[in-house]
């Protein structure tokens, strides 16, 4: 159920960016189209309109099969309107069902990124700490070396009074 989980993104491949660098954050990344044909300002679409007959520019007589044409094109054309309705509302409610999978992507994304850098914190954290250990660290090696040196001072001694 989980098999897009593969593990290969949970290998860590470099150091986070604590010289303050960022990559891919840049507008034209950042507000790259959710589509090639988005509608936006300076890409709005086609302006052409949808028409099911030509327009009549003249006053004209209709014959019986042109007026009997006519009523079963506009019967068609109701029952296109009608599922057109359909259908674009049905488009509108993807369109809001694909924003709001978008607008919790992007809410994961900063908990991740939050996450993230707080996980960096602690192991930051923890390395300062090690840090502060060394010089009591080296203090324990230098007794265990003043210990031992003592003790085969003390041997020797013992050993020249033999």
């Amino acid at each position: 159920m989980l098999g897009f989980f593969k593990g290969d993104d949970l290998k860590s491949s470099s150091i986070a960016p604590v010289d303050g660098k960022h990559s891919n954050l840049d507008a034209n990344s950042v507000h790259s189209k959710s589509a090639s044909n988005a509608i936006t300002p300076d890409s709005p679409g086609s302006w052409k309109s949808y028409r099911a007959v030509p327009v009549v520019t003249e006053a004209r007589a209709f014959t019986e099969e042109e007026a009997d044409a006519l009523t079963e094109l506009e019967k068609d054309t109701r029952r296109k309107r009608k599922a057109s309705k359909r259908a674009y509302n049905s488009l509108q409610k993807i369109g809001n069902h694909q924003t709001a999978i978008n607008r919790h992507h992007e809410t994961y994304r900063r908990n991740e990124a939050r996450n993230e850098r707080r996980i960096q914190g602690y192991k930051s954290t923890s390395a300062k700490y090690l840090h502060s250990l060394r010089p009591e660290y080296a203090q324990l090696g230098q007794g265990l070396q003043k210990a031992e040196a003592n003790a085969d001072q003390a041997i020797n001694q013992l050993m020249g009074q033999l």
